[in-house]
């Protein structure tokens, strides 16, 4: 065969160099535009996306702003609360310890954790913790403080708290998401280290894994410019109030998305470095167990990625949202970080990790108001006005009854138990808008904090009226046989 020449070699190596550029150039594109329309019709501020392919970072880019009143531009330096995608790490954390001896998944909390009742919770391993399957569930979260109360970071504290909770299932028989088996494992961390959880986190995880935007302390990422967090209120994005944040093991994480590139490159890495933050061996990944392991559901067979092994996560808060999603086979994998609370980040990351597959981007698609605890706000509101208003009606029609004499106090011994029951039913709802919410107010959507407490009232205040209409009837008419049938 004849060789090909220097001079020609060279011209077709350059053809193929700007072809490949030009496809990537069109492939980025079309995720700028898919990203882009997203957050246009999901008033999203701001978002950071980060894709690794074939275990190198693809793709690292932000989007929109930080904060709708300062209209900074959102960075891939920019931190961003990550909500439950903060279980991975420390799950991390106790891999960690377990290397070093300190810890064993296997053995049971309360070795660690002896505030804990042995009776209650003696059956209760670390590994149970990890799964979600230590009979704990969502409500058991908010024996926790919450909101910026006192003792919300105290780990310290936590056993004690969950000491008397009422395990609904026996360990490791059922499997239930609740935040609170973390900030337990972020308590076991704490104790077996004999390092406060943000500085073992900071020294023994995020420095080796060269997450140098990445804390737990909310003012050093304030510091850092860390992504406002936004929800709807009243119908518009704006910068959300809510101090819901989470705990210490379950959330509080924020990192950047240049962070967040170093974290799933390390993850991806099927032999990597010993750094003390991972599995021991090879593809760690392969020995997660179950549904849900080391912070990380699992799908062994996923459908909607082909029957690739999966991994992945979201976060949500009232104020921002995440996901995260891993074909580590392949070792790709899609982060999506963004400043408003939405259920839009998770498909968006499933979206573009099935593009890397080759399936075109879908269309863009608009959450559900249904969705948006704001949509409800409004609706409660609006009720809480329309009955408030009936309310008004009726109370000043009863009075001008009883003014002409048309009604009259007679309270029976019927009248009296139906007003007293319906008195009750006022009492009941009272103590539970004032004492009994659970969760707390506080943990709620800022306009729901608002709306929901205006339809409650409103409620009561019909109540109230019924009870006191009852013992007030309009008065009979004369009996028809009464008359006089005769009257000439």
């Amino acid at each position: 065969m004849a060789r090909i020449s220097p001079v020609p070699r060279g011209i077709l190596v350059a053809i193929l160099l700007v072809c490949v550029l030009d496809l990537l150039a069109a492939t980025d594109g079309k995720i700028d535009r898919f990203v882009s329309e997203e957050m246009e019709l999901n008033g999203i501020p701001g978002l950071s996306l980060v894709i690794v392919e074939s275990g190198t970072v693809a793709y690292l880019k932000a989007y929109g702003v930080r904060s709708v009143q300062s209209q900074e531009a959102m960075r891939t330096e920019t931190p961003v609360e990550l909500a439950s995608l903060s279980k991975a790490l420390t799950a991390l954390a106790v891999l960690r310890l377990e290397r070093d001896g300190l810890v064993e998944r296997n053995s049971s909390i309360t070795a660690l954790l002896p505030d804990l009742d042995r009776a209650r919770w003696g059956g209760v391993t670390i590994r149970n913790l990890l799964q979600h399957r230590s009979g704990l569930r969502r409500k058991h979260d908010f024996l926790m403080p919450c909101c910026g109360q006192p003792g919300q970071l105290d780990l310290s504290g936590a056993a004690p708290r969950f000491a008397g909770a009422d395990l609904k299932s026996p360990p490791g028989e059922r499997s239930s998401y609740a935040n609170s088996n973390y900030v337990l494992l972020a308590a076991i961390v704490q104790r077996a280290s004999g390092t406060p959880f943000p500085e073992f986190m900071r020294k023994e995880i995020f420095q080796p894994l060269g997450m140098d935007r990445t804390t737990v302390d909310e003012g050093e990422a304030q510091s850092w410019g860390e992504a406002a967090p936004h929800e709807w209120q009243w119908g518009r994005v704006g910068i959300s109030p809510s101090r819901f944040l989470g705990w210490y093991g379950s959330s509080l994480v924020k990192a950047s998305a240049t962070d967040m590139s170093k974290y799933m490159e390390a993850l991806l890495d099927p032999q990597p470095a010993d750094n003390g933050t991972r599995l021991p061996h090879g593809a760690w990944w392969e020995l997660l167990e179950g549904n849900y392991d080391l912070g990380w559901a699992v799908q062994a067979e996923a459908e909607w990625l082909g029957g690739e092994y999966v991994l992945e996560h979201t976060g949500k808060m009232w104020g921002g949202s995440t996901a995260i999603v891993l074909a580590p086979r392949r070792r790709n994998g899609v982060a999506v970080l963004a400043n408003l609370g939405s259920s839009r980040p998770g498909p968006v990351a499933r979206a573009i990790l099935r593009s890397l597959e080759g399936s075109p981007l879908p269309r863009p698609e608009r959450i559900s108001r249904g969705e948006i605890p704001d949509t409800w706000a409004m609706i409660f509101l609006a009720s809480s006005v329309g009955v408030l208003l009936v309310i008004l009606g009726r109370a000043l029609s009863v009075g001008r009854q009883v003014r002409r004499g048309a009604r009259s106090w007679r309270p029976t011994i019927w009248r009296s138990a139906r007003a007293a029951v319906l008195s009750g039913l006022a009492v009941y709802l009272i103590h539970g808008l004032l004492w009994g919410t659970d969760p707390p107010r506080e943990a709620l959507p800022t306009t729901i904090r608002t709306a929901l407490p205006a339809l409650v009232a409103s409620v009561i205040g019909l109540l109230l009226l019924a009870a006191v209409t009852g013992l007030v009837p309009k008065r009979g008419r004369q009996s028809e046989g009464a008359r006089d049938p005769h009257p000439c």
